[in-house]
C-alpha cells in the first residue's frame, strides 16, 4: 500500500478576523462543534485515504493551542518560524514526514469544506499518472488563480491574479487549495526552489513578496522538472470557501450544520 502523509498548514495573522473583532487564530474558530483544523483532520480520517501521518504546521507561539484542540488525533504539530508563505511552511515539514512517505496532501485548517470525494479523486489521478503534482480544481467564472492548459489540453503553467498580478480571465479553472504532491517533487522540486531562492542573511526569499509559495511554483517547477503536472477539474466552487473574515465564518457553518 502507498503511504500517504496530509500537511495541513495553519499560518496567517488573521489581521481581517481581528478587524472584525475575533481574537481566536481562523483554523481554531469552530466549525460543526469543534476547531476548524480538527473538524478537517476528522474528516480526512473519515474518508477512504488511509493517511500514515498528520503535520500540522502552526506559527511561534501557538503550539499548545493546536496541541489542545487536535488531542487524541495523532497529529505532528511543527512550528513555521518565520512567516515566509506556503511554500516555505510545507518546506520546513519535509524533514518531519515518516521515510516510507511517497505522496503528500497538502490544504489549509482553515478550508474545512473541501469534499473527500475531491480529495480521494485528484489522489487516484496522481497516482494513475504517476504525478509530481496535482491539483483539485474547479471551472468557474473570474478564476483568482487559473491554471493554463495548451492547445492539446496539457498543463503549461499556473498564475495568480492578486499576488502576481496576472490578468483575471473571464472564465477558467482554478485549484481550490487541495493538492497532491509526490515525495520525489517536494525533495526535488520544492528543496530546490527554497535552496536557490531563499537569502539566508536577509531571512527572506528572492521574490517580489519575499516569500514563497506554492502552488504556482511547484506547478512551474515540476513542469520545468519534466515531472508530471495536471488538474482535476472535479471540485466545485463551495470548496474553495475558506475562513478569512466573520462573514465566511459565519457561511461556512451554516454549510456545515
Amino acid at each position: 500500500m502507498v503511504a500517504l502523509a496530509a500537511v495541513l498548514l495553519c499560518g496567517g495573522k488573521g489581521s481581517r478576523m481581528l478587524a472584525g473583532g475575533v481574537t481566536t487564530h481562523k483554523p481554531l474558530l469552530e466549525v460543526g462543534g469543534m476547531p476548524a483544523t480538527r473538524f478537517v483532520v476528522e474528516g480526512l480520517l473519515g474518508g477512504s485515504v488511509q493517511f500514515s501521518q498528520f503535520i500540522i504546521v502552526v506559527p511561534p507561539g501557538r503550539e499548545s493551542e493546536y496541541e489542545k484542540a487536535l488531542d487524541g488525533l495523532g497529529c505532528r504539530i511543527i512550528t513555521q518560524e518565520h512567516a515566509l508563505g506556503t511554500g516555505n511552511a510545507v518546506y520546513d515539514s519535509l524533514e518531519h514526514l515518516l521515510s516510507p512517505v511517497e505522496h503528500v496532501y497538502v490544504s489549509f485548517g482553515t478550508q474545512p469544506l473541501v469534499r473527500t470525494e475531491t480529495i480521494e479523486g485528484s489522489l487516484n489521478q496522481h497516482i494513475q499518472h504517476n504525478l509530481g503534482f496535482t491539483l483539485a480544481t474547479v471551472i468557474m467564472d473570474h478564476p483568482y488563480a487559473p491554471l493554463l492548459r495548451d492547445s492539446d489540453g496539457r498543463v503549461c503553467g499556473s498564475v495568480e491574479t492578486h499576488l502576481e498580478g496576472a490578468e483575471m480571465p473571464t472564465h477558467g479553472e482554478t485549484n481550490i487549495g487541495a493538492y497532491w504532491a509526490s515525495r520525489t517533487a517536494l525533495d526535488e522540486v520544492l528543496t530546490g526552489l527554497h535552496n536557490s531562492l531563499f537569502i539566508e542573511k536577509e531571512n527572506r526569499y528572492d521574490t517580489n513578496s519575499g516569500e514563497l509559495g506554492f502552488p504556482n511554483e511547484m506547478v512551474r517547477g515540476c513542469l520545468a522538472a519534466g515531472l508530471g503536472v495536471d488538474g482535476v477539474p472535479i471540485a466545485t466552487e463551495i470548496e474553495m470557501m475558506g475562513i478569512k473574515t466573520p462573514e465566511t465564518l459565519s457561511a461556512i457553518r451554516k454549510i456545515v450544520e
